[in-house]
């Protein structure tokens, strides 16, 4: 009865092994598929929201409208970044294959950009080598600008309501001879 229990649960750990893999293969294959459908929206998007935040550029210079901005393009640099990774998900999908994919997911999901840019620069692909780093640079750019556009907002709006004046307004000095 023994060797039954043992085999058996040898033949479940294996049908989970297995399972696990195609799964893993489905994941990857179908995601993929998902990745390369929505692209061209997300490409679309990435370029409407460029050409929306540089406009808005030019309302940051109202103090009062820094927070917004920054806000906006922030969350802009999230799209910049999803289409950089689907952008590095195509390249090294098309001149490394599955393998470089995989060790790119395995180095926190978002190696599939700088794998995709390794590709692109061994296989003499120069112009989706630069594609890729000015999407990279656009969505870190982005990222640092709208947050500096919204810390500097912020910081403007704290200054002003946590000061207290403690100055009296005539132009009389105290002296410690006043305190006796």
């Amino acid at each position: 009865m023994d060797t039954l229990k043992s085999i058996g649960s040898t033949l479940l750990g294996v049908a989970i092994f297995i399972g696990i893999i195609i799964a893993t293969v489905l994941f990857f294959t179908l995601g993929a598929k998902v990745a390369f459908t929505i692209s061209p929206f997300i490409n679309w998007l990435a370029g409407i929201l460029l050409v929306i935040n540089l406009l808005l550029l030019l309302f940051a210079v109202i103090p009062k409208a820094r927070g917004v901005v920054g806000l906006i393009i922030y969350i802009s640099s999230y799209v910049y970044g999803l289409s950089a990774w689907i952008y590095g998900l195509a390249v090294t999908l098309a001149l490394w294959g599955w393998i470089a994919v995989i060790i790119g997911l395995f180095l926190g999901g978002v190696g599939v950009v700088p794998i995709g840019m390794l590709a692109a620069i061994f296989h003499g692909e120069w112009g989706i080598f630069w594609t890729l780093l000015l999407t990279v640079v656009l969505t870190y750019g982005s990222r640092i600008v709208g947050y500096a556009l919204a810390n500097s907002a912020d910081n403007r709006n704290n200054d002003r309501d946590d000061v207290i004046d403690i100055e009296p307004e005539n132009d009389t000095k105290r002296t410690w001879g006043d305190l006796e």
